[in-house]
């Protein structure tokens, strides 16, 4: 017998797929054709869809984990090691005092011009680190397409995940101190702003230090298993067991989950991904993860969208304005304040790149299930979600559609057909690479018989000539340089790694190992450096640096 639930899922899944197949046609990021598509169901109703429910626990349970679980596995730990003191500064400090910038703008803009005179500093401090997560899906992909610097694409994707978790803690923290179904673990909560500070750090310290740590075990833990296992469809449900596992685990012991998710996901992905998993399971995996995301994302947008009273959207557009703009500010005030006091202590980020992070701080389904979790009998709750759901859309659309013209405008230019023979050379000599690899080992295993083996292996081998040839036609010198800096600092981590080795063993003693540590810093502080030179400064600053490492060798 169907009943009427499994009618509704099997809708939602053909919207989902006709809005894929729209967005696709018309060459807009999915997110954008999410939007349209909640718009349009909160203004036409869909019969078969009436009286289906979003409820607290299928947004946190079900959607959220993976969510985030899809996004960390993306990120490398080397990678985002060299670029910790931004990240971490704008999604820590930052995600605070961007909730405060926002909670106020948005009561001086809503509640005291009139706009919407209900509007109060509860509400405000709601929206505000619900707002405070930033989702550049779209941005990235943009990214992806125009050829923008690593360092770049690290600094918004990174800060963009590790706010997920901070945001949560935050939200969380401010409905708890409203008294909006939330208890403090340890207690009950002390009156006046001094009470409501401490419970606030304390309880940030508390959730935020415990999911990490209960991420990194559990996602450690799997990662270790993932070495001894070679089957994709028993990894792929590890996966899933760690990205829901690690989230359970965390709520159980009253500390963050969406830290905990994402922490995980960033050992599987650093982690378990490299050096467990082969490749058809890596594949395996990250295909499975894509769709798992696909549809959370759809499902949140459109069930958002049934829940839409159209004429309260339309009746707050104003409302809505001011939020957008109240929000755009208080992201204004810890990119362009955060990232000057990051250069501080790293290398400074470049101002056209911070323009860049501003306006590509987009808002997206984190925030839309956070509102959503508010109990139904709140006072305001209705007015929230639509303010939410307008400014969500409002970012996705306004800022996700100039991002291109702006990135033009600054500096960051659309790839050359030179540069795009390059990477079409490149990924010809990848790819054909690790399919000799993969055929190496298929050999050693008698998998596959000489004759057989022998033309696949000239087969590729040509394929990885043409392609190496390829790109050295349309390679250029700006190329070249950014792949010695990048390629240079691994083979520099690299050299950590035999260094505390050596250590380890008793190769060498502690001056010794003192000084050619110091030689490591000096090298890798040269190459941050030069890669924010110009191309000739960075091309006079590598070939300084590559001449005095042959000369001396090393410490002596």
């Amino acid at each position: 017998m169907i009943h009427h639930v499994e009618v509704q899922v099997l809708v939602l899944l053909l919207i989902a797929s006709l809005v894929g197949m729209a967005a696709r046609k018309a060459r807009v990021p999915y997110t954008l054709a999410l939007v349209s598509a909640g718009l349009v169901l909160g203004f036409v109703r869909v019969e078969a869809l009436a009286g289906m429910e979003l409820n607290k626990d299928i947004l946190l349970l079900l959607f959220l984990p993976a969510l985030l679980f899809e996004a960390a596995l993306h990120i490398r730990v080397g990678e985002l090691r060299r670029e910790l003191v931004p990240v971490l500064l704008l999604a820590l400090p930052g995600v605070v005092v961007a909730t405060l910038a926002t909670a106020a703008l948005l009561w001086l803009g809503l509640n005291q011009t009139g706009l919407a005179p209900t509007f109060g500093w509860s509400h405000a401090f709601l929206m505000a680190s619900v707002i405070a997560a930033t989702d550049p899906i779209s941005v990235l992909a943009l990214f992806r397409e125009l050829g923008v610097p690593q360092r770049l694409y690290l600094l918004v994707e990174g800060e963009s995940l590790l706010n997920d978790g901070v945001a949560v803690v935050v939200f969380v923290i401010v409905a708890a101190a409203l008294g909006i179904g939330m208890e403090e673990p340890g207690g009950g909560i002390e009156q006046g702003w001094a009470g409501i500070s401490r419970f606030g750090l304390r309880t940030f310290i508390t959730m935020a230090g415990g999911g990490i740590v209960v991420g990194l075990v559990i996602g450690g833990a799997v990662s270790a298993v993932t070495r001894v296992i070679d089957d994709h469809l028993i990894e792929v449900t590890l996966t899933t067991l760690v990205a829901y596992g690690s989230f359970l685990v965390a709520e159980q012991f009253h500390v963050s989950g969406v830290l905990s998710t994402v922490c995980a996901g960033i050992v599987m992905g650093s982690f378990g991904r490299e050096y467990g998993m082969s490749v058809s399971t890596r594949v395996a995996v990250e295909d499975f993860w894509e769709y798992m995301a696909f549809l959370a994302n759809s499902f949140i947008f459109l069930l958002v969208g049934l829940k839409l009273v159209p004429g309260v959207l339309l009746a707050n557009v104003g409302a809505i304005a001011v939020a957008f703009v109240a929000v755009a500010i208080g992201r204004a005030v810890i990119i362009y304040g955060g990232l000057s006091l990051a250069a501080f202590f790293s290398d400074p980020v470049p101002k056209a790149w911070r323009h860049v992070m501003w306006w590509g701080g987009l808002r997206g389904s984190l925030s839309m299930v956070l509102v959503l979790t508010l109990p139904v009998g709140f006072a305001g709750r209705e007015l929230l979600v639509n303010l939410v759901f307008g400014v969500v859309a409002a970012s996705l659309f306004l800022q996700g559609l100039t991002m291109a013209p702006l990135m033009r405008l600054v500096g960051l230019q659309s790839q050359t057909r030179e540069r795009r023979e390059y990477e079409r050379g490149r990924m010809l000599a990848l790819a054909s690479e690790q399919a000799l690899r993969q055929l190496v080992e298929l050999r050693i295993h008698g998998l596959v018989d000489d004759v057989a083996g022998a033309r696949l292996q000239d087969h590729y081998e040509a394929r990885a000539r043409k392609g190496r040839a390829n790109a050295a036609i349309h390679v250029d010198g700006d190329e070249v340089d950014e792949q010695l800096v990048d390629i240079h600092r691994r083979l520099i981590d690299a050299e950590r790694d035999a260094l505390r080795e050596a250590q380890h063993s008793g190769v060498v003693g502690a001056m010794v190992g003192r000084e050619f540590a110091a030689t490591l810093d000096h090298r890798a502080n040269a190459l941050d450096h030069a890669r924010h030179l110009d191309e000739a400064a960075r091309n006079a600053a590598l070939v300084e640096l590559l001449a005095d490492d042959e000369t001396h060798g090393g410490p002596g």
